[in-house]
């Protein structure tokens, strides 16, 4: 399965850097044009922009997620880096827009309708691969559940069996 990999230059090493690189740089960007923008005001913009705030914590939480399970994929050649390595740019980029919307809320709007387009287009392109995965964790979970409730009539069973 990992034979049949198709080379793509989103995983050299050099390429991941700078891919971190400019998602650290746009972010604190956006964030210190933000700090200057409402330095005259007491209040923080964080907090009259809740859902915002929500999403940006999401999105960074994805990035960093995705990042640790694309090394990890990596050094396994999974046929799913691609999948991942996409979920973290568009994680790194909803952050951005994120951002960008508590600066300019219009140009915010008209940025997130273009990754939501883009979005779409990747995920329909992925949709064998995520079907795949889903496939794999229900047969996962589905094969857990029953060594577990196997595990709970064997002791069932035998009640004077001692707890380990």
């Amino acid at each position: 399965m990992a034979a049949n990999l198709r080379p793509n230059p989103t995983f050299e090493k050099e390429s991941v850097i700078m891919q971190h690189g400019v998602f650290a740089l746009l972010v604190e960007t956006l964030n210190s044009l933000i700090q200057v923008t409402y330095q005259t005001t007491k209040a923080s913009p964080f907090d009259s922009h809740d859902v915002i705030k929500s999403v940006l914590l999401v999105a960074i939480f994805t990035y960093a997620t995705a990042s640790v399970a694309e090394v990890m994929l990596l050094a396994r050649e999974s046929p799913y880096c691609t999948l991942v390595a996409n979920l973290q740019l568009f994680a790194g980029a909803l952050a951005a827009i994120s951002l960008l919307a508590i600066l300019d809320p219009i140009m915010g709007l008209i940025t997130a309708v273009v990754w939501v387009c883009l979005f779409m287009a990747v995920a329909y392109e992925s949709r064998t691969e995520l079907g795949n995965i889903i496939r794999l964790v229900t047969r996962k979970l589905i094969d857990m559940f029953t060594r577990l409730a196997a595990s709970v009539r064997t002791r069932e069973e035998q009640p004077n069996q001692p707890r380990v």
